[in-house]
């Protein structure tokens, strides 16, 4: 091989073909890099060639191997690959120059390398002298200067490996470091619109909390107001009820005199009624007595003639007629006595009416104060009902804000913690 030095030229079509020798040693595998340009896709039908430099056509190529399919690639990014041509199918030694070609399942040709030979190395200008140490001595080897370079080369190309390798591996790393950054970016940035939204979320509720209070002091103040006036009522009633006891009282004190003036009514309509029946009593005897008088005046004047004879029996009826006139004047006297009795009565009657008529009023003075009461009761009880609204409102405007408050805490737990 006269010429070692690798080169790295780029070829046309794309394909890059990578450190290929100006000469290659036949019956030596032969081992070929290349790199495909972002955005192609590689397939199993490709292929790689050695081609003479005046081939025109794909279908003049010495051999050829396929290609080989990468099993990952970065977006946007060249894809690195290699194949290996064995020994017993390159070409014999010799001036002739050849290229690698790369051609697609198409069968055009993408890429093709700087040309190169096959070459056997020459006996004596070619060798070369190691020093090599082995057990304290020094041992000189005399070995061709291919060999050494295929040596070399065989070092570099694997040592290149190592090194696309790994750079492959970083760059799947990169790629995953990137997309992993792309991911928290995008997280970060629904956090972002998660934590504004919070925040509406909380200037929402913050304004929903101050009308809250509001409410709460307005629906305060009310009740205050509804227990003074509560309080003013339970007064009234108080009053109202002080005042019924003593209508109350009052009443029973008119009844309890009505009561004792109808039994003295009564009383007097008995006492009435007996001189009455002895009145009638009397005025029967007055009309017997009269009646009596009568005929005896008569018989007195038929018996005028008779005046001597009768004389002691005139005289007894004389007698009798006085006693009848005492009797009639007692009872006379006796009626001169009820009089005071009737204006008793009827003074009586009339306290009776008037007691009744001032019963009658007091009853619908209570009556009055009755409903009165009912109705401040009415009230109160309405009242009550309000406070005990406003109450419950209260209450379940409290149970509200504090539920609102500790889900706005785990919620902004929640995005802090994201956030971190």
């Amino acid at each position: 091989m006269e010429e070692s030095s690798l080169s790295r030229a780029p070829s046309r079509g794309g394909v890059n073909f990578l450190n290929v020798a100006r000469t290659y040693i036949p019956n030596t595998k032969v081992e070929c890099h290349y790199t495909l340009p972002p955005g192609t896709v590689p397939s199993a039908s490709d292929w790689i060639g050695i081609f003479k430099v005046e081939a025109a056509c794909v279908r003049d190529y010495h051999t050829f191997v396929w290609s080989s399919v990468p099993e990952s690639a970065a977006d946007g990014s060249p894809v690195h690959a290699s194949v290996q041509f064995q020994a017993s199918y390159l070409p014999k030694p010799g001036a002739q120059l050849y290229q690698f070609r790369y051609v697609n399942r198409q069968g055009r040709v993408c890429g093709q390398s700087p040309p190169f030979q096959f070459r056997e190395p020459r006996p004596m200008d070619e060798l070369v002298t190691l020093e090599e140490t082995d057990g304290g001595s020094d041992i000189l080897l005399v070995v061709p200067k291919a060999t050494v370079l295929q040596n070399q080369l065989d070092e570099s190309q694997q040592e290149r490996n190592d090194l696309m390798q790994l750079k492959l591996q970083l760059e799947g790393q990169v790629t995953e470091l990137r997309n992993q950054v792309q991911d928290l970016e995008t997280a970060l940035a629904t956090a972002r619109q998660e934590h504004a939204e919070l925040m509406e979320q909380y200037k929402g509720l913050s304004r929903s909390h101050g009308e809250l209070i509001e409410e709460r002091d307005v629906l305060s103040r009310q009740q205050g107001d509804h227990v003074a006036r509560i309080l003013e009522l339970e007064d009234d009633i108080q009053a109202i009820s002080e005042k019924v006891l003593t209508k109350e009282v009052e009443l029973d004190r008119v009844r309890d005199t009505v009561k004792a003036l109808t039994r003295e009514q009564e009383k007097l309509l008995g006492q009435l009624k007996e001189a009455q029946a002895d009145k009638e009593q009397s005025e029967a005897e007055l009309q017997m007595a009269q009646e009596e008088n009568h005929r005896l005046n008569l018989e007195l004047q038929e018996a005028k003639g008779r005046q001597e004879e009768q004389s002691a029996q005139a005289q007894r009826l004389k007698d009798k007629v006085a006693q009848m006139k005492d009797t009639l004047g007692q009872a006379q006297q006796r009626v001169a006595e009820l009089e005071p009795l009737r204006e008793q009565l009827r003074g009586a009657q009339e306290l009776a009416a008037s007691s009744q008529q001032k019963a009658a009023l007091l009853g619908e003075e209570l009556a009055s104060a009755a409903g009165a009461r009912d109705r401040t009761m009415a009230e109160l009880h309405r009242s009550r009902l309000e406070v005990a609204g406003v109450n419950g409102r209260l209450a379940e405007l409290s149970l509200h804000l504090k539920e609102e408050k500790s889900q706005w805490s785990k919620e902004r737990a929640g995005l802090l913690q994201s956030v971190e």
